[in-house]
């Protein structure tokens, strides 16, 4: 049965002896699925909204009377969806330009508007009679040339969809032409070759004539005008003036104006330009005193490093106590191999006879850079300072005399030797 609580009208039923019966004609839309005292299951095919109500199952049984239970049935429809862009005049007034439909759902969609047109929407939501819903959005704003052309989209959103329907509109806007006039760069000197000016229009419906003035007159016979362009093979005094565009279309005349100023000479170069100009040389300018001075910087730490020497100090001390490192001549080869001669923090020498070396080693600086290998030589050092006569150490082989032939005495006081190699 159908509606059991309220009309109670019955649908489909069955006897163990007396079959099957449909008291109320559907069409043969409603029928038992496998009649039986065990399976009473109801098919309806052909889904109809009018279907939807409160269904209930009636067993009768001996001798325990009625047995019955109760569904509800909820359908569901999905809407068809659609929307368009109302075509208006522009003017002052908020206006309605597009619409938005959900038609024939339910339940009732809901509708929402997005774009980057400021404006307010309305719904108006209608209940069918076959109980579906048609929802209708209409989308208003101040219609003007400046939304012709912009897209907007209306999303729909309803329980029957698995995602919101997006619908995309196109605004159409109807005006008198929008006109701006291009290519004067205020650079229009004597004797110039083809200067040019541009009229542009952006209208709805399009634009059907340009027509050119100067001074509220017809152009001068030294401009030529092609379709929107106006161009002046050589320019003299005589475009010296306002130059105007006058652009229609079916709803009217739209019109632009530019000033022309003919000067004597070519300007060289505009203030924005110099600008421009300055601004990437001093930057340019900056750039390279940067990496002059990191590579000056970077060559005088490299030149420290390599300089920072000082013979004078490292072989005889440095005067207030610090420890030095031991410096050990070794000769060049196996052949010149001898006894070696190490200088060491307190200035002795180790030989054959390391008394004798001490005390020569703890004289000052310029007795041993006077000192010579050949006995009895007595030279000019190049400070001019004579040199005092070569006195060998006792009992060391000419090999290691030899080494003091090596070191080269510098004009600060200190001493070099001409074959180490210093790190």
């Amino acid at each position: 049965m159908k509606d059991p609580a309220s009309a109670k009208i019955n649908l489909a039923v069955y006897n163990p002896d007396l079959g099957t019966n449909y008291p109320t004609d559907t069409g043969g839309r409603i029928h038992f699925r496998q009649p039986s005292d065990r399976d009473a299951t109801l098919v309806i095919e052909r889904l109809e909204m009018a279907d939807e109500g409160m269904y209930s199952c009636e067993f009768a049984t001996y001798p325990d009377g009625n047995q019955e239970a109760a569904t509800n049935l909820t359908i569901l429809a999905k809407p068809t969806n659609d929307g368009t862009a109302i075509v208006v005049k522009a003017g002052p007034a908020e206006v309605p330009v597009a619409v938005c439909n959900s038609a024939n759902g339910k339940p009732a969609a809901s509708i929402s508007w997005s774009g980057n047109v400021e404006g307010n929407a309305s719904y108006v939501t209608t209940k069918n009679s076959d109980g579906t819903f048609t929802v209708k959005s209409e989308y208003k704003a101040v219609p003007s040339g400046e939304i012709d052309g912009v897209q907007i989209t209306c999303s729909v959103n309803q329980q029957t969809l698995k995602q919101p329907a997006a619908i995309p509109i196109t605004l159409s806007v109807q005006y008198v032409p929008i006109v701006i006039i291009e290519g004067y760069d205020d650079n229009w000197y004597l004797g110039r070759d083809h200067a040019s000016l541009t009229c542009s229009a952006k209208a709805n419906p399009s634009a059907k004539s340009y027509t050119w003035l100067m001074n509220g007159e017809a152009v001068p016979s030294s401009a030529h005008v092609v379709g929107h362009q106006l161009t002046v093979n050589k320019v003299t005094y005589a475009v010296n003036g306002t130059f105007t565009c006058q652009v229609t279309n079916s709803l009217g005349e739209g019109r632009a104006k530019m000033d022309v100023l003919v000067r004597e000479q070519e300007v060289a170069q505009s203030s924005n330009a110099r600008a421009i100009a300055g601004g990437v040389i001093g930057g340019i300018l900056a750039l390279l005193l940067i990496i002059f001075l990191v590579g000056f910087f970077l060559h005088k730490q490299q030149s420290g490093a390599a300089g920072s020497y000082d013979p004078k100090r490292r072989v005889f001390g440095t005067g207030n106590g610090a420890p030095q490192p031991d410096y050990t001549y070794r000769p060049d080869s196996d052949s010149e191999k001898g006894p070696s001669v190490t200088v060491t923090p307190s200035t002795t020498v180790e030989g054959h006879h390391s008394g004798e070396a001490e005390n020569l080693l703890t004289s000052e600086p310029h007795d041993y850079e006077n000192y010579k290998s050949r006995e009895g030589d007595e030279e000019e050092g190049e400070s001019g300072i004579p040199r005092g006569p070569v006195v060998p150490l006792p009992g060391l082989h000419r090999d290691e005399v030899q080494m003091e032939d090596d070191m080269e005495s510098q004009r600060d006081g200190s001493i070099i030797s001409k074959r180490a190699v210093y790190v």
